[in-house]
């Protein structure tokens, strides 16, 4: 009799610990978006964007490139906007060797050496189709937010900013609910942190040195992983 109620103690308390750790599992929330996971929604979306417009470029291009004889061209994705110039004067002086392209600064200068008529026009494509092969990446030119960007951003205002402005000492405004947040991210009625700082600039600039605002993190980071500047 002792034995069987030890027993069905056991099973009890196994049961009850197996339904601990059920429930456990089962109110795991997800992990938060991180700032990298934001990068690279936007890169992707960036990528995307770029590939759509070397696409169009080939159905509205390929019969008269094919006619001249020009290289077909490939998409050969994003590169940084230091790296474009030379990745585009390299790809001309393969393509044709009537051109010179060379970097100037940022820019990018094409000289020709040969006759007007079908080899200009063949020339002329050569660069065009060099032009198309490659996307920038730029990822703050993207003109909307995507929903991981948009959740990291509320929950660096959450678990960052807020408390990093309240424990300054500084007044800070209420944070919206995550929804709001997000469907104001991209107007003139966006959050600012910041909003209630305006009438004093010192505290306003101690502020932002002491807690830099989402877009700043973002911009620095972008940096570091394209080896541009931010």
């Amino acid at each position: 009799m002792i034995r069987a109620a030890r027993r069905c103690a056991l099973v009890a308390c196994t049961g009850a610990l197996l339904a601990v750790l059920v429930s456990g599992c089962a109110a795991a929330a997800p992990a938060a978006p991180t700032l990298d996971d934001s990068l690279a929604e936007r890169r992707a979306a960036l990528e995307a964007a770029e590939r759509e417009r070397f696409d169009a470029f080939v159905a509205s291009s390929s019969a008269r490139i094919a006619e001249l004889g020009v290289p077909v061209p490939e998409f050969q994705g994003l590169v940084a906007r230091e790296v474009w110039p030379d990745a585009v004067a390299a790809c001309i002086d393969r393509a044709d060797p009537r051109i010179r392209a060379d970097r100037v600064d940022d820019r990018l200068t094409v000289s020709y050496f040969g006759m007007v008529g079908e080899d200009f026009d063949r020339s002329r494509w050569a660069i065009e189709s060099c032009t198309a092969q490659f996307g920038v990446a730029e990822p703050r030119e993207l003109r909307q937010s995507g929903p991981v960007e948009r959740a990291w951003r509320f929950a660096d205002a959450q678990q960052r900013l807020l408390p990093c402005l309240r424990a300054a000492g500084l007044v800070v405004p209420s944070l919206p609910s995550a929804e709001e947040f997000g469907q104001r991210l991209e107007t003139t009625a966006a959050w600012n942190p910041y909003a209630l700082l305006a009438a004093d600039p010192a505290a306003l600039q101690r502020a932002l040195v002491l807690c830099p605002p989402s877009e700043r993190l973002l911009a620095e980071r972008e940096a570091v992983m394209s080896g541009g500047r931010p």
